[in-house]
């Protein structure tokens, strides 16, 4: 499996990828994973919202409701638990790591990637994602 981009999502998908078994490997055109990180949430990191629902999707509502049947704000709670981050709720309900430190957050993806072998090819940009005849994805990266 190939994640393309090793951001928040791009970290989550491919740890959550690689504990269900998945051969992973992240594409990155950046030297180093998560660099925008650092500065959510004022360089805190804000991980959720405990009132996130569909309705704070803009596009398809089914599609954002679907999404958050599988993978709810609980269960983004749980994925960084594992990881070692406490969290804390503030107003409206958002989500931060107890440490107030984006880095720590940074610093555990990281180290979870690294841990549980996930290859990541760093300053590689995608140039092209096509299938084939045989239905097979190739990615093609400079």
């Amino acid at each position: 499996m190939v994640v393309v981009g090793g951001g928040a999502s791009g970290l989550v998908a491919a740890i959550t990828a690689r504990r269900l078994g998945a051969d992973v490997t992240i594409v990155e055109k950046n030297p180093r994973l998560g660099k925008k990180i650092l500065v959510t949430g004022n360089g805190r990191c804000n991980l959720t919202n405990i009132n996130t629902s569909s309705a704070c999707y803009h596009g398809d509502p089914e599609l954002a409701a679907g999404i958050l049947s599988q993978y709810d704000v609980k269960e983004t709670i749980r994925f960084f638990e594992k990881l070692g981050i406490s969290h804390k709720v503030e107003e409206a309900g958002k989500v931060f790591p107890m440490s107030d430190q984006a880095s720590s957050v940074l610093d555990v993806l990281r180290y979870e990637v690294e841990q549980t072998g996930i290859k990541v090819l760093y300053e590689a940009r995608v140039l092209e994602i096509k299938k084939n005849n045989n239905k097979q994805i190739r990615i093609r990266t400079r």
